[in-house]
């Protein structure tokens, strides 16, 4: 890694004074975009929005693509490397959900504040930026992207990753082997660099059924999946690799004195290894088919999530210039796994973290809120970070 340049220098001070004055600015775009109800697979208004802002802050190039992902492309000069943000607009919050957004002192609070309206208005305010020095001296590409929580299984930065050399912006066509993934999601003390894999399955019982009494002996959809809920709860998972499985989700029968016909469990299981996640999902389907054929019972799994696993050396040049980046600027960097959009390219080989740059607390919670004195000190050090990377520091 070579230190700091002269470009590199005037590119950040160029523009840290105005850096430094956007509070308002910023608390006003988060406001708007968390206020605008985007459940996953429902993102096409809060979508809008943000192509609306992209277009007004001068992006050359903003695109909407098959799924959803707002793009907006900033041109560069040399395209052996392109930075590409994703920052997700989802939510975990359903429509009518109260997504009011209300300031009390220097916390700002409402359902998906942080999580990730924050991010996305961050994002777009570098933007901003870099739209005022065009040619960058690299292309950046930054993402608005859908689907990224829960069951959305992280659509929008599968289905670009997936289509990546199908892109056009211009003329400008991407190059798999020079992108570089800077994804924002997440607080501003920690980098991302491995991808936590899930497999989630809707597990589906049916029985006989019948009056409680009068039908008594009838296969029960709801004994079927309670004896495959209490096998599962007694799996043993590896500490390390951290494995971990989770029944999040169940319904079933339709009243008290009725023996249930059918019944439902959504079924969540994670490792940060691939091979521990498959044996884990064996593990599981035998304890279905076994809690089946004791009960009487018949039973479906679809499979409704499938997050691949994938990792980030920590000694890659990405990595260990954004740890020392951050410890030039006074934050000490811990490495983590989580499932986030970079799970993707990650998984592709691609080079990818993903990073946050504020401090929150609540995430998922309508209780959900952030610090307002954090905002503009990682909006700078996010500046430094794509500073950094436009000027091949690392």
């Amino acid at each position: 890694m070579v230190g700091q340049n002269g470009d590199e220098l005037r590119f950040v001070e160029s523009h840290l004074a105005e850096i430094r004055g956007m509070e308002e600015e910023l608390i006003d775009l988060i406001t708007k975009i968390s206020e605008i109800p985007a459940p996953s697979h429902d993102e096409a208004e809060r979508g809008a929005f943000v192509k609306s802002v992209m277009e007004d802050y001068g992006f050359p190039v903003v695109t909407v693509d098959a799924v959803g992902n707002v793009l907006g492309f900033l041109p560069g000069k040399d395209p052996s490397r392109t930075i590409v943000s994703m920052a997700h607009i989802d939510t975990v919050f359903p429509r009518g959900t109260d997504l009011t957004v209300r300031r009390e002192g220097n916390t700002l609070h409402g359902p998906g504040v942080s999580d990730n309206s924050a991010s996305v208005a961050q994002m777009l305010l570098l933007g901003k930026l870099m739209a005022r020095n065009l040619p960058l001296p690299h292309p950046v590409l930054l993402i608005a992207n859908v689907g990224e929580e829960g069951l959305g299984d992280l659509k929008g930065a599968r289905y670009f990753c997936d289509h990546v050399q199908d892109y056009d912006f211009d003329g400008f066509k991407l190059d798999p082997a020079n992108l570089v993934f800077i994804n924002i999601d997440g607080g501003m003390d920690s980098i991302v660099n491995a991808g936590v894999g899930s497999r989630r399955l809707r597990i589906t019982f049916t029985g006989e059924g019948g009056h409680s009494w009068g039908a008594f002996g009838k296969s029960s959809a709801i004994h079927g999946m309670g004896t495959a809920i209490a096998g599962i709860a007694r799996i043993k998972v590896p500490a390390s690799p951290k494995t971990t499985y989770n029944v999040g989700v169940v319904s079933g029968g339709h009243s008290v004195n009725s023996i249930a016909q059918s019944a439902e469990m959504l079924l969540d299981m994670r490792s940060v290894s691939g091979e521990e996640l498959a044996k884990l999902e064996r593990q599981v389907r035998a304890i279905l088919d076994s809690a089946a054929a004791e009960t009487n019972t018949s039973y479906t799994a679809e499979v409704v999530g499938d997050r691949p696993t994938g990792l980030l050396s920590p000694d890659s040049s990405l990595v260990q210039g954004l740890v020392k980046l951050g410890a030039e600027n006074g934050l000490k960097l811990s490495l983590e796994a989580s499932s986030t959009d970079s799970n993707i390219p990650l998984s592709k080989g691609w080079p990818a973290v993903t990073m946050g740059f504020k401090r929150s607390e609540n995430a998922h919670r309508v209780s959900e809120f952030l610090y307002i004195d954090s905002l503009i000190p990682g909006l700078e050090f996010a500046w430094r970070v794509y500073a950094a990377l436009l000027f091949d520091r690392f």
